[in-house]
């Protein structure tokens, strides 16, 4: 019991500071980089994360294209995050504007029915 020496190594780290998700790269299946977390999102009401801004850099004709990203649909691995949703989900899918990145109950619903994901607080 007590602090954990910062030399010693946990077997299983399953908290992480949100300061050092941001940044994080993201990944897909073919280990190609999509792009990085920029922002984590909290749902105050039910104590979760809702979602994560990601900035997809040159991905889809475009500079630094963001979306909002289930926190359900990545996988953390070592330093970066593996996304296992197809990238082409985010084809059709409406980006967020700069500094704009909340979302209102409904839009988080649309993006979880994009992504075929049950929503948490359903």
């Amino acid at each position: 019991m007590g602090i954990v020496e910062e030399t010693q190594i946990t077997e299983h780290m399953n908290f992480r500071p949100a300061s050092e998700v941001k940044g994080s790269k993201v990944v897909n299946a073919k280990d190609e980089n999509l792009g990085k977390i920029e922002e984590v999102m909290l749902d105050i009401e039910h104590g979760k994360i809702a979602y994560v801004v990601i900035s997809f850099s040159g991905w889809l004709g475009s500079n630094n294209k963001r979306f909002a990203v289930l926190w359900e649909s990545l996988e953390h691995n070592r330093d970066e995050y593996f996304l296992r949703v197809d990238k082409y989900v985010f084809d059709k899918a409406e980006g967020l504007d700069e500094g704009a990145w909340t979302l209102d109950r409904n839009k988080l619903l649309a993006v979880y029915e994009r992504c075929g994901i049950q929503p948490y607080w359903k």
